[in-house]
C-alpha cells in the first residue's frame, strides 16, 4: 500500500530539486487489452504543478515503462482530447510531476504501460486533479493623498508565508494601461511612496502579490490617490515709487492653511530673467536699491510647508526708488565791483535746501570746488577778487538728502576786472 506521507515527502523533494520530464516517444504502439492497467494513482497539487505516484510494474519482465496523457477537464469522459505529455522509459519509476500548468485549473489524466514488443495497455481510470489557486491578492489598501508630488500606499502584510513581495502598478486616471512603478521584496514591507508625480492630479493604484517561485497574483482592488494642488497665486501686488533708495513690495496675505511664506523675484526689465532675491514670511518686502530713480520689476509666489510653490504673477509689477529732485533754475547771476550775487528758483516741490558749487579760474587752471550749503533761493558771494573768473552751479536737495543733478556752470567776474 502506498503511504501518503512518503508521497508527500517525495513531492517536496522533487519540487525543490526540479524534475527532468522525459521526452515523449512518437513511435506508435499497438493497443493490448490483455495488459494490466496502472492503478492506485494518487496526486498532490500545487499552483502550477501536479505530482503523481503509482504502483510500478517492476515485476513484469516485458514492461518497459509508462505513458501519461492529459487534457483540460471539461466534463467529457472520452479520450478524444487527451494528448501524450510524457513517456517514461523506466518501469521501476513510480513518480511524475507535471509542471507549467495554469493555476486553479482542472486537468484529466490517464496512464498506460507499454512493453518492449510495442504493445500498450488500455488507459487507467481517469484521474481528475486541479491545480491550486494563486495566492490571494491584497484586500485592504490605505491610500494617503494630498502630498506634494507624491502618493503613499499602506497595507497589511500578507498572511501567506510563500509571499516574497509586492508589485505596485499605477494608472493615470484617463488611461487604460497599467504601469509597474515599484516592487517590494519582503512580505513585511508594506509601504510604498510614489514620487515625482504631477501636482493636483489623481492616480489609480493596485497591488499584486508575488511568491518565492515567481507566481504573481491577480491585482488588488483599485484605489485612487490625489496629489496636493499648488498654493494659490499671490494677488494684489504693489511696488512703491516714493521711497529713497529702496522699493517696497506689498501683496495680500494668503488665506490658505499651511503657507510657509513667499518668494520674491526681480528683474531690471519687464521681459527679463527674474532672479530670486528673497523668501519672507510676511506679505511685504523692502528691496534695498541704493540708487536713485532705479526702475525694477517684481514677481511674487506662495510657498507652502511641503515646499510647493505657486505660479508667479503673470504680469510683473513695476516699482522704482525715488527719483532725484529736479534741479533749480538760475534766474540771476550778477557781479558788482566787490561781490557776486546769484539767485535761482526751485522747480521741484520736494526741494528743501541747496548746495552751491563755486569754482575759480578758467579751463584747466580752475581751482577745486567750494561747497556752500544754502537754505534760501539766493547767495551773495563776497569772497571774490578782481581779475579772476568764477563759475557757479546749484543743486537741489530734498528731505531725504537726495541731490538733483547740478545746473549748468555759469561763469562771471567782478565788474571792471577785465
Amino acid at each position: 500500500m502506498i503511504k501518503l506521507k512518503i508521497f508527500t515527502t517525495f513531492l517536496t523533494a522533487i519540487v525543490i530539486s526540479g524534475c527532468n520530464t522525459p521526452n515523449p516517444i512518437s513511435k506508435p504502439l499497438t493497443s493490448d487489452k490483455t495488459l494490466k492497467t496502472v492503478k492506485r494513482i494518487q496526486t498532490i497539487s500545487d499552483t502550477t504543478a501536479i505530482a503523481f505516484e503509482w504502483l510500478p510494474f517492476s515485476e513484469l519482465p516485458r514492461v518497459v515503462g509508462y505513458k501519461i496523457y492529459r487534457m483540460k477537464f471539461l466534463g467529457d469522459e472520452s479520450d478524444e482530447k487527451l494528448k501524450l505529455i510524457a513517456t517514461i522509459n523506466e518501469k521501476i519509476t513510480s513518480h511524475y510531476v507535471d509542471t507549467d500548468l495554469k493555476p486553479n485549473t482542472t486537468y484529466k489524466y490517464r496512464f498506460t504501460i507499454f512493453t518492449d514488443d510495442g504493445r500498450e495497455s488500455l488507459g487507467s481510470k481517469p484521474i481528475i486533479a486541479r491545480t491550486k489557486k494563486l495566492v490571494k491578492p491584497i484586500h485592504y489598501i490605505i491610500p494617503v493623498g494630498d502630498l506634494a508630488n507624491k502618493a503613499k500606499l499602506i497595507w497589511r502584510p500578507h498572511q501567506n508565508s510563500r509571499v516574497s513581495g509586492y508589485i505596485i502598478e499605477r494608472n493615470d486616471i484617463y488611461s487604460q494601461s497599467w504601469k509597474r512603478v515599484g516592487e517590494l521584496t519582503n512580505r513585511l514591507n508594506v509601504e510604498f511612496i510614489d514620487r515625482e508625480l504631477k501636482t493636483n492630479k489623481t492616480y489609480k493604484y493596485r497591488i499584486r502579490v508575488k511568491t518565492f517561485n515567481g507566481l504573481i497574483s491577480e491585482p488588488s482592488k483599485v484605489v485612487e490617490v490625489s496629489t496636493k494642488a499648488l498654493p494659490k497665486p499671490v494677488v494684489d501686488i504693489t511696488a512703491s515709487s516714493e521711497l529713497p533708495k529702496e522699493i517696497k513690495i506689498n501683496w495680500r496675505t494668503s488665506d490658505e492653511v499651511g503657507i510657509r511664506g513667499y518668494r520674491i523675484y526681480s528683474s531690471e526689465t519687464n521681459r527679463g530673467d527674474f532672479e530670486l532675491i528673497a523668501e519672507v514670511k510676511d506679505s511685504k518686502y523692502l528691496d534695498q536699491i541704493m540708487e536713485d530713480g532705479k526702475q525694477m520689476f517684481y514677481k511674487v509666489s506662495t510657498i507652502d510647508k511641503t515646499g510647493l510653490e505657486s505660479i508667479q504673477n503673470e504680469l510683473p509689477v513695476m516699482g522704482n526708488s525715488l527719483f532725484k529732485p529736479k534741479p533749480p533754475k538760475i534766474i540771476k547771476l550778477e557781479a558788482s565791483e566787490i561781490d557776486i550775487s546769484i539767485n535761482w528758483q526751485p522747480t521741484d516741490p520736494r526741494t528743501l535746501r541747496y548746495k552751491l558749487i563755486k569754482k575759480s579760474g578758467s579751463g584747466w587752471s580752475k581751482s577745486d570746488e567750494i561747497i556752500i550749503d544754502v537754505d534760501k533761493n539766493g547767495y551773495l558771494d563776497s569772497n571774490v577778487v578782481v581779475n579772476v573768473n568764477y563759475s557757479y552751479q546749484v543743486i537741489a536737495i530734498d528731505k531725504f538728502g537726495i541731490e538733483s543733478i547740478a545746473t549748468e556752470e555759469n561763469e562771471i567776474s567782478l565788474k571792471g576786472s577785465k
